[in-house]
């Protein structure tokens, strides 16, 4: 089921080092460590089935209007983002939201539109098996999106992605010592530059959104209850036993803008 997308107010970032603002991203998949992950596209260049291999997409604005946006999106969502004040905000809701059901749509092969989503009691969306049959266990996604970047990954597995604009502020440590574990905490305390801090910050903050997204428990779970290192490929070194074990979840850091390097990717 192929549809032109092309008048979206909304461009694919192909390369991890196009410039834009600084921001962080962070994802997260349940299984196999050796299946690929993919950079999705909006426009097919192949046809797409439910078996493609995982897949993470990130955008940023273009040209075109809002409403492009809210159409293929159900009336409750559109209402509720005419809301938002911002323009900007009513923009990243609505590009994300569209994004999914478009890179949903490929996988289903059906107009995006057609894509019925369902909330669990803690809100986080899957596809509605009503709609969408044994197809809603079997396919996952998440989102995120700020002013200037969304997000959407997709998998066979649990999946979390997060993606937020880095920049410091005055309480960032108080942020740190109510949310993070303590050994994330003594890892920030260790760091001396402004700048330097930020970006751990923001690179915990991201892998930890992600992890939650994927467990489906959200903020009850609490970025507490997990540990990820200060440098190298992100991992776990810390984990409930509901959740774990470590080697059960591959990560995984995206870094755009002038950030200091704070570890590999």
């Amino acid at each position: 089921m192929s549809q032109s997308f092309s008048h979206l107010p909304l461009r694919t970032l192909h390369r991890f080092d196009e410039m834009i603002l600084p921001h962080a991203a962070a994802w997260v998949l349940e299984g196999c460590a050796s299946e690929p992950v993919m950079l999705g596209n909006l426009v097919e260049s192949h046809r797409s089935n439910r078996l493609d291999p995982s897949i993470l997409w990130f955008g940023v604005p273009a040209d075109g209007s809002l409403p492009s946006l809210l159409a293929l999106l159900p009336e409750a969502e559109r209402i509720q983002i005419r809301c938002l004040r911002c323009g900007r905000d009513q923009w990243s809701v609505a590009a994300a939201r569209a994004a999914a059901r478009i890179l949903l749509s490929q996988r289903l092969d059906c107009p995006a539109q057609d894509i019925a989503l369902a909330r669990d009691d803690r809100g986080k969306p899957s596809l509605d098996p009503r709609r969408h049959g044994t197809m809603a266990k079997q396919l996952y996604f998440s989102i995120s999106h700020t002013r200037e970047l969304v997000a959407v990954a997709i998998g066979h597995g649990r999946v979390g992605i997060d993606v937020e604009a880095v920049r410091e502020f005055p309480d960032l440590m108080q942020v740190a010592s109510m949310q993070f574990a303590h050994e994330m905490l003594h890892d920030l305390l260790a760091v001396e530059a402004d700048t330097e801090r930020a970006a751990l910050f923001f690179r915990f903050w991201t892998l930890g959104e992600a992890f939650i997204k994927a467990t489906g428990e959200g903020i009850a779970q609490g970025l507490q209850s997990f540990a990820f290192p200060a440098r190298g490929h992100p991992t776990l070194i810390r984990v409930n036993e509901l959740w774990g074990p470590p080697d059960r979840w591959r990560f995984g850091t995206l870094r755009w803008g002038a950030l200091p390097p704070n570890g590999d990717s």
